[in-house]
């Protein structure tokens, strides 16, 4: 690939020289500038580009262009070389140029980046060298070495495993060796690298939330309990050993910001501190899109491409899926270009992965108690820090009790708090406990001399229980002995059911108060693990912190499928796979057990049977007893809570199921038992919950209610989730889509399309809303009314409710995309039907006395000399000369007026009337991907927002 380098040199004080050239600093073409006219540059970014609203992208990007060009046309004729592989622009960071958006370069037809082939532009730390392209692909898979953060109370809270699910999505078929740091915490990473020789990974990817504290760019670590802990690039390096691998990408906002040379960013001082190449984000951008661009930076460096194609692949990608903050991803370099890091895929002798491990460890002598290795540990991290949290600074507590349904991990989870915890000296209980057992491991523990005195007094069964531990735990800390970490372990064979729960057997009761009791009265940190299947009734457990669990879903659960021989293989056929992913619902325990029995030559018969017959399963992850517990009150309560499909509030499982008796009890028994999940929050407040999908295939009376019966939970379900998540501050599409779902539901409401579209528009400006929306509605748009269209604009217009013709109009117009299946926005307004177009443009007409209209915005627009190309100045004139320039509000106030004027009859008579053409305006106002606006937006004194790509599509139209 070839380097057009763009350096500056000083003249003086004043003046600068920006030189252009190629592998020879010494034979350079330069233009002479003063330093005031960088500062110049730099101030229109501010006002152009780091702003809410910025001005239209392309015309950015050709003011930079044209500076760089000159008039002497210096970057057109070096963009007219042959460059057969690309070409890289390299712009150097001094003087503050590093701040400016280089990615938006347009030479007038299109950005730069979209050209092929490509032309990339990237911020360059010169140091007075020319950049060399290095090209030294190692024969084997990419090695990554992945960290993801979130800490808690930051907001927004980032899905931190998603970029993550993604990369191993987009690597399916060119798998990446990806190492995963699983706490968030530089400490813990630290650990990680040191497991590694010297330059084994060749990426370093760690993705959050970054900030700058005073003038420091920080990046929001995590402590080892989920706090927030700012780290700077330092830290960073220190956790890497001082030893950063070739290219660094540090996705989180802001990490390729530099504030115009007074504070460099992250990316500079990792560069500084010896990084090759390093990609950040120069502004906010929201994790969605940042884990878009992940996917395909990976896909194309997996498959052995060089930095540079992967970064044009990536831009393109994220244009391609109208992602709006695509320019956003920046690639800074040293004095070197990376090139491919990889061989292809099939290229002779490469190296491949090892096949996908399900390998388990033994944490007893007995090798028993099966647990997942360190290396196959998928997810968990919230529930590990909450444990950690407690055992190690909560010392009102003595211990956790990890509870929930069979198969989740509850004995994995205890085996990493082994590992997390080395100031402990561990003894471990598999199942049954008793009190000679217990005697035997604390005194097979008591191994010196000064230990070996207290044998006698620990065996002396004269001497109660609580006594002897006690005396043993004080004594042994008064010497400076590690505290014991207590593992009881499948604990639920120590417990008897009794009145509809579960409680202590009554040989056991005595030995588990003992422990608690010795633990607390000697106040030494002596700790207790129980995992169990079950909570369960004893006093005492409110001196442990209770963790409930959930299956894996998302990120995890992907991981955890990619460790799965059969279901990461791609030879099982989807809708094989999804049935089979259905029926576990996420269980580990039972997700290994169907890979292997998807082993099987006639997998797809093998699975009808397993779907047919639970019988062949279900004991490992509910034992038999457990179904005379789950009584026909408890059933009623779980089949109503199936209502939901994602975890919820209590309060909305409450909301469905308080018509029946008891439901409060039955729902703390569906908790206790396992059968209903719980997220892992730290503030019980802020939990959600879900009943398990599982329950449904082997209790066949667990099952929702039929219709009709069914439509009132709908409706009780989806007004408590939009009492709870109906808000602008809701900004997860996954929870808009689960209230739009249930909305659309109820077949029993004949308008239960036109009002989502209502409490959609409510909470405009909102993406997530509006895409959730939409998905929804594409769902259900067999059901959408199919004449009478324009029934409710009619009736709006004839009644002069313009507000509410003009939300109509956007109603019709989200019908017909979905109706029609249009790809999205900017698909319908090229496409939208004629007919149906007229009958909307005709309506507006004649109840306006043709004051109003689509075809008068068009005649407008047309005749201003608009187009469906960008003209700043023709859309500048054309918004003031309709009377979009101001806030929808005072649109709105300047309607009745408008309403009361006769309009003249010519077409240019009515372009002297500004108010004459202001509705409909509500549907121009929609993105690609986002919803409309309907608000107030603060643009150069509170202008209407329009969306000039999209509108200028329709007004451009001849066919109305």
């Amino acid at each position: 690939m070839k380097i057009l380098h763009i350096s500056l040199k000083e003249q003086g004080k004043d003046y600068v020289s920006l030189r252009y050239y190629w592998d020879n600093a010494s034979d350079y073409k330069e233009h002479k500038l003063p330093i005031p006219e960088i500062k110049e540059l730099r101030d229109r970014a501010e006002t152009d580009y780091y702003t809410h609203l910025p001005v239209d992208y392309s015309v950015t990007g050709e003011a930079l262009y044209n500076w760089l060009d000159k008039s002497t046309r210096l970057l057109a004729n070096a963009l007219n070389q042959p460059r057969k592989q690309g070409l890289a622009i390299a712009i150097t960071t001094d003087k503050g140029l590093a701040h400016l958006p280089w990615e938006l370069l347009h030479d007038g037809n299109c950005f730069l980046v979209e050209k092929t082939p490509p032309i990339i532009p990237m911020r360059w730390m010169s140091n007075g060298r020319t950049i060399v392209t290095a090209n030294d692909p190692q024969n084997r898979p990419l090695n990554v070495l992945f960290m993801a953060t979130s800490p808690l109370e930051v907001k927004p809270e980032l899905d931190y495993e998603a970029e993550e699910g993604k990369i191993l999505s987009a690597t399916k078929r060119t798998p990446v060796n990806l190492r995963v740091e699983e706490s968030g915490c530089l400490t813990e990473l630290s650990y990680v690298v040191r497991e590694y020789e010297t330059g084994y990974f060749d990426i370093f990817h760690l993705t959050g939330h970054a900030t700058h504290n005073g003038e420091t760019p920080c990046f929001l670590t995590e402590d080892e309990y989920g706090n927030r802990v700012d780290s700077s690039t330092d830290a960073i390096s220190k956790a890497m050993m001082f030893n950063l691998p070739a290219l660094i990408f540090l996705s989180g906002c802001r990490t390729g910001y530099s504030s115009g040379g007074a504070v460099s960013s992250m990316a500079e001082e990792l560069l500084s501190m010896g990084a090759t190449a390093v990609i950040g984000w120069g502004e906010r951008v929201r994790d969605t899109d940042a884990t878009v661009a992940a996917g395909q930076l990976y896909w194309e460096l997996s498959q052995g491409g060089t930095l540079a194609q992967a970064i044009a692949s990536t831009y393109q990608k994220l244009i391609e899926q109208k992602v709006p903050d695509w320019h956003k991803l920046r690639l800074y370099v040293a004095n070197t270009l990376l090139g491919a890091l990889v061989t292809t895929l099939r290229t002779p002798r490469r190296k491949q992965l090892p096949k996908p491990s399900n390998e388990v460890e033994f944490r007893d002598d007995e090798k028993r108690l099966r647990v997942a290795t360190k290396e196959n540990f998928v997810g968990r991290r919230r529930q590990l820090q909450n444990c950690l949290r407690t055992l190690k600074t909560d010392f009102d507590k003595v211990g956790v009790l990890i509870h929930g349904m069979g198969g989740w991990g509850k004995s994995s989870i205890a085996s990493r708090l082994w590992d997390r915890l080395p100031e402990h000296k561990k003894l471990l209980w598999w199942r049954q406990i008793d009190e000679s057992c217990l005697i035997k491991k604390l005194k097979d523990n008591l191994i010196s001399p000064t230990q070996l005195e207290l044998i006698s007094y620990l065996e002396n069964s004269n001497i109660a229980l609580k006594a002897r531990l006690s005396y043993l735990l004080s004594q042994l800390a008064e010497v400076r002995e590690k505290p014991f970490l207590l593992i009881l372990d499948d604990f639920e064979w120590n417990l008897e059911p009794r009145e509809g729960q579960y409680v202590l057997k009554a040989e056991v009761a005595p030995i588990l108060e003992a422990l608690v009791q010795a633990i607390q009265e000697t106040g030494t940190n002596n700790r207790i693990i129980i995992t169990c299947r079950y909570d369960f009734d004893f006093d005492l457990l409110n001196f442990f912190y209770r963790q409930g669990l959930e299956p894996f879903k998302k990120a995890e659960l992907t991981k955890k499928l990619s460790r799965l021989g059969n279901f990461s293989s791609g030879k099982i056929p989807d809708n094989l796979r999804e049935r089979a992913l259905n029926l576990a619902d996420g269980n580990p325990r039972l997700l290994e057990f169907l890979n292997d029995e998807l082993s099987n030559i006639d997998g797809e018969t093998r699975l009808t049977r397993l779907e047919e017959s639970p019988e062949l399963w279900k004991a490992q992850i509910i034992w038999e007893e457990l179904y005379q517990l789950i009584n026909e009150p408890l059933q009623k309560i779980l089949s109503y809570c199936l209502i939901y499909d994602i975890p919820v509030p209590m309060v909305a499982l409450s909301a469905v199921s308080n018509s029946l008796p008891n439901y409060q009890l039955q729902l703390e028994r569906g908790q206790e038992f396992g059968l209903i999940e719980v997220s892992p929050e730290p503030d019980e407040s802020k939990r959600v919950y879900r009943v398990s999908r599982i329950l449904p295939h082997i209790i066949p009376t667990i099952r929702l209610p039929e219709a009709p019966e069914v439509y009132s939970l709908y409706q009780k379900a989806h007004e408590k989730l939009h009492e709870l998540w109906g808000n602008k501050k809701n900004k997860s599409e996954e929870k808009w889509q689960e209230i739009f779902r249930l909305k659309f539901a109820n077949k029993e409401n004949p308008e239960r399309f036109r009002q989502g579209f209502y409490e959609m528009l409510a909470v405009q400006y909102n993406p997530q809303a509006d895409t959730a929306f939409e998905r929804e509605l594409r769902k259900v748009a067999n059901d959408l009314v199919k004449d009478g269209l324009c029934t409710q604009l009619e009736k709006c217009l004839k009644e002069k409710q313009w507000k509410e013709a003009d939300e109509e109009t956007a109603w019709i117009f989200y019908q017909v995309m979905v109706k029609e299946n249009y790809k999205d926005w900017g698909e319908l307004l090229k496409g939208f039907p004629c007919e149906t177009l007229r009958e909307i443009n005709s309506l507006w007409l004649q109840n306006s006395n043709n004051k109003f209209g689509i075809s008068i915005q068009a005649d407008i627009y047309q005749s201003l000399g608009g187009t469906d190309s960008y003209d700043p100045d023709v859309w500048k004139k054309f918004t003031e000369q309709v009377g979009w320039n101001q806030s929808y509000n005072a649109i709105l106030e300047t309607v009745p007026e408008a309403s009361r004027t006769m309009l003249l009859s010519s077409a240019s008579s009515s372009m002297l009337s500004s108010a004459s053409s202001l509705l409909p305006a509500l549907f121009y106002t929609k993105r690609h991907s986002g919803g409309l606006r309907n608000e107030l937006v603060v643009v150069g004194g509170g202008a209407f927002t329009v969306r000039s790509r999209e509108s200028r599509t329709l007004l451009s139209r001849g066919d109305l």
